[in-house]
């Protein structure tokens, strides 16, 4: 894991996108920036061991920004696809946060209003007034912000309704058990929560044409899982883009 300081440098970093598209699942909304990290010598390294040592070492802002910036590049060839990056904690106590973010999409040029983060509750919850305050910084700027996987953590409803979201995702946990009277009644009430106060619905983890059956009939406005996409590169995005989704996964299947 030492070798993680140096990865960037040596090119070892690559990002993968999972879409996230329309509830009838025809139609690619946005798409989700996911780092990868290949050793040269281990090979591939799972996002779930690196990600907490970057977190651990100082590593976490040096890798969240260069995540950013190659999304920002990567999506300036997709007419107007929004791409969602995900903000660790660490990185949103940081007081230069902000100015890097703005200063990445000068740099690159990309429209703040196809640029969406995801924050999770724990970054939240953390530091609510610092977390409050750059949000609000970012909104201003009409950069969207995404609560990443809802219902893990400990975001109250105050916090739901005070700070300036666009977006809510449900987190897979729920979405594996919708066969399960809890779990369902869970969904429901976190997607009419999310309308009633003006929010879009992301569902997460979404696996299998039970689960969208489901999601779609519970109101949720957008779906992201294995059972549409698994994350692809940059070029497999732009394809998407070119052709549509639909023929796309028209296209994937017949090869």
């Amino acid at each position: 894991m030492d070798d993680l300081a140096y990865a960037i440098e040596r090119g070892e970093l690559t990002l993968v996108y999972q879409p996230q598209v329309t509830a009838d699942g025809t139609t690619l909304a946005s798409v989700e920036a996911l780092a990868r990290w290949v050793h040269p010598v281990r090979g591939p390294i799972s996002p779930a061991l690196f990600i907490p040592h970057a977190e651990a070492h100082g590593l976490i802002g040096p890798i969240g920004l260069w995540t950013l910036r190659q999304a920002c590049r990567d999506a300036l060839a997709w007419n107007n696809l929004s791409v969602a990056v995900n903000v660790s904690p660490l990185q949103l106590r940081d007081p230069d946060f902000v100015d890097a973010v703005l200063a990445i999409v000068a740099e690159t040029g990309f429209p703040t209003t196809r640029l969406e983060l995801e924050i999770t509750e724990g970054a939240v919850f953390d530091d609510p007034v610092t977390a409050e305050a750059a949000m609000r910084r970012l909104r201003a700027r009409k950069i969207r912000l995404a609560l990443d996987d809802f219902g893990t953590g400990y975001t109250s409803l105050a916090y739901l309704r005070r700070m300036p979201w666009d977006k809510v995702k449900i987190d897979k946990s729920f979405i594996d058990d919708v066969g399960f009277v809890t779990s369902a009644a869970i969904v429901h009430a976190v997607v009419a929560l999310g309308r009633a106060i003006g929010l879009k619905v992301t569902a997460e983890g979404v696996e299998t044409r039970e689960q969208q059956r489901f999601l779609r009939v519970a109101g949720c406005h957008y779906l992201q899982g294995f059972y549409f996409s698994k994350p692809v590169p940059a070029s497999a995005v732009t394809r998407m883009v070119e052709i549509g989704f639909q023929a796309y996964q028209a296209e994937r299947a017949a090869a």
